[in-house]
């Protein structure tokens, strides 16, 4: 499967939305240059997966074609909620074409997916989690909320593998002397995640580290990260003549 997260970052007086993803897909090895999060075409939002491919990939690439075809879900005119809603139910609409599927091999969609962005009408940083519930053999939406304990400006979301043991190792970042950092996410997240793409416990979890951001001004921004010698874009190592002048470059030194 694979870990991607999705958190607002404050810094000073500044707030933006990244998500963040490692590259791996598990089939017969490892294949680690995997792009996870696709930037929507209307600019101010960005899908990502974790799970199933052979539900994934499809579902993602729907889901642009249906905002392109759209033109009130294209130039915003729909809002990032009014979006949301068509989103799940091209999700749900493309389950229903599947068929011929034999009685003892159907299963559950085992793909999970992220939806973040900015809300012009609200003027809020919003996510989703769309997943499968069994109970409505439907997928359907939850959004973020904060972290309990008196820390509800720390907004977060993870699908993929080992959730929890992400969590636990966020929190050991945030943690300080006085108990746990108060305030906004910086980039605890991407540190844990960092971490996680590095140890060998978790043999899902790899390769290159994709991000990324979304701006209050309606830009998702997909940044190059460069980290380890290795420069790489949505998972991809880049050649060393492939240069970008509007594609900014993230140094990770962790």
């Amino acid at each position: 499967m694979t870990l991607t997260m999705a958190w607002v970052r404050k810094v000073g007086q500044s707030e933006e939305l990244i998500i963040a993803s490692d590259s791996r897909l598990r089939s017969l090895g490892a294949w680690d240059a995997a792009p996870k999060i696709i930037p929507l075409p209307r600019k101010d939002s960005a899908i990502a997966f974790a799970g199933d491919t052979n539900y994934a990939y499809p579902i993602m690439i729907q889901v642009v074609n249906s905002i392109n075809s759209w033109s009130a879900a294209l130039d915003r005119r729909k809002t990032l909620e009014e979006l949301k809603g068509q989103i799940v139910r091209v999700i749900n609409l493309m389950l229903d074409q599947i068929s011929d599927v034999p009685r003892d091999l159907k299963e559950n969609p085992s793909a999970f997916f992220l939806l973040a962005g900015y809300d012009w009408r609200s003027q809020d940083f919003k996510i989703w989690t769309l997943h499968f519930d069994q109970s409505i053999d439907r997928f359907t939406f939850r959004p973020a909320s904060g972290w309990t304990g008196g820390h509800a400006e720390k907004k977060l979301a993870i699908v993929g593998d080992e959730i929890n043991e992400a969590r636990a190792v966020i929190v050991e970042y945030l943690r300080t002397s006085e108990g746990i950092k108060p305030g906004h996410f910086d980039m605890e997240p991407m540190k844990a995640l960092a971490y996680m793409v590095d140890s060998e416990r978790f043999y899902s979890i790899g390769g290159n580290i994709q991000m990324v951001k979304i701006y209050k001004s309606l830009q998702c921004l997909p940044f190059i990260v460069s980290r380890k010698g290795v420069r790489s874009l949505f998972g991809r190592p880049l050649f060393e003549y492939e240069k970008s002048e509007t594609i900014p470059t993230l140094l990770l030194d962790y």
